[in-house]
């Protein structure tokens, strides 16, 4: 069954409506016409069942025929502050960390970031990993949609966000790996990752970080490019928390 994203204020009841360019890939590339049955998620944790009823220029009409909760949606709330890499590699990011489950991507500007933010590019570049991460969802099912933060400097991230049970920056230079003690044996509900860019991050970074809290990890012996250790981070946290190929420790 061929999956679509449906903006859920689209959703009145057993009516729903696609439009812009999920309307014209329906139409023009999967041919699909009245009375086909497709999937619909919404990004807020729901799937549904439809039929097309109506196609009409820019949208097609369709009937709900069932909603169900979405069954990808991790038990553990992810988030994951990134320090700003290059585009193609930032884009690659968005989609894996979306097919992993992560709930929150944080573009991060580091002391050693090669990119940084730039006035007129950063509105469209946000609505490109939009883009993606929408598309992800369709493609794993993951139930709600990777949210995008706002690019945060790193002393504002180490201010900002407190509210995470677990935080913890991955370091190459920390003397200790990522353990289940980190996250309680899996009983935490939500935990912070912070990855540096290209470059790293600086000794300067890394003890600002422990004295505001955070727990400086690394992953392993071996030095991973950023985006390599970002999926890497994210699938170990994870997997810790019951997520991808352990027993969840919740009930």
């Amino acid at each position: 069954m061929r999956y679509f994203y449906v903006d859920p204020s689209a959703v009145e009841g057993a009516l729903a409506v696609i439009e812009g360019a999920e309307a014209a890939h329906a139409r023009h590339v999967l041919r699909l016409s009245r009375g086909s049955e497709v999937g619909l998620v919404d990004g807020c944790g729901f799937e549904y069942r439809a039929v097309i009823d109506r196609m009409l220029p820019g949208r097609i009409e369709l009937q709900i025929r069932e909603k169900i909760p979405a069954a990808g949606i991790p038990s553990l709330r992810l988030g994951l502050a990134q320090g700003w890499l290059k585009e193609k590699k930032m884009d690659r990011l968005v989609r894996t960390l979306s097919e992993l489950g992560v709930a929150r991507l944080i573009p991060l500007v580091c002391e050693r970031a090669v990119v940084k933010p730039a006035a007129g590019r950063d509105a469209f570049r946000f609505e490109r990993w939009r883009r993606i991460a929408v598309e992800a969802l369709k493609q794993c099912r993951r139930g709600v949609l990777l949210e995008i933060g706002e690019g945060l400097r790193f002393d504002r991230l180490l201010a900002a966000e407190t509210a995470w049970e677990a935080r913890i920056l991955f370091w190459e230079e920390a003397s200790e790996p990522l353990s289940a003690a980190d996250v309680r044996g899996g009983e935490v509900t939500s935990a912070l990752a912070v990855l540096g860019p290209e470059g790293g991050f600086s000794r300067e970074e890394a003890e600002r970080a422990a004295a505001a809290g955070f727990l400086l990890r690394r992953l392993g012996p071996r030095v991973l490019r950023a985006e390599t250790a970002a999926a890497a981070a994210a699938a170990l946290l994870q997997h810790l928390a019951g997520d991808l190929g352990a027993t969840p420790k919740r009930s």
